[in-house]
Parts: structure tokens; sequence; C-alpha cells
């Protein structure tokens, strides 16, 4: 194997994406549930119609770039550990810093 992504070195590596990734699914899950709960109290959305949704075409290749981000920062985590500049960071994920 010669392209090793991770082996028995680097435990704290995949410590790291775990930790990243619950990280983001919470915050995630979190604000999702907010949002339904107040959608929900004003009668304006139901979780059925949000388990019915399906992205517009126009919209799906924007939805599939975030998606791809996130996949990008989880995956990237143990990069992190050894890439300590904030650009280097953001370039990774797929940002840039803020002018």
């Amino acid at each position: 194997m010669a392209n090793v992504y991770l082996d028995e070195t680097n435990v704290d590596d995949l410590g790291r994406m775990v930790t990243t990734l619950l990280s983001e699914m919470w915050i995630m899950r979190d604000r999702m549930l907010v949002m339904e709960e107040l959608l929900s109290r004003q009668g304006i959305l139901d979780s059925a119609t949000i388990d019915a949704f399906d992205w517009p075409a126009e919209q799906a290749d924007r939805v599939e770039t975030l998606r791809d981000q996130m996949v990008g920062s989880v995956l990237g985590a143990p990069l992190g550990a050894r890439e300590r500049h904030v650009d280097q960071m953001l370039a990774r994920a797929g940002y840039s810093r803020p002018a």
C-alpha cells in the first residue's frame, strides 16, 4: 500500500476526524431541530413535507458543492493537525479568508 491515509501511527488523526464529524453533525442536527420546531409551531411546515423534499435542479449543484466541502473538512482533519496556518485550512475546505 503505497498511499496510506491512516495507519497505526496516526490514531490521533482518526480521533480528530471522528470528533470533527460529530461536531459538524451535532451543529446541523441542533439547528435543524430548532427550525423544524419553530416552523411547526407557526403552522408553516411539518416533518413530512421536509422528508418529501427534493432539491430543484438549479440548486442541486450548490448543495453538492457544500456537501463536498463538508466531506473535505472532515476527511482533511488529519491534515489540519499538520497545517496550522488558517489560510491553508480554509483553502483545503474550499473557503478563503474574508477581506
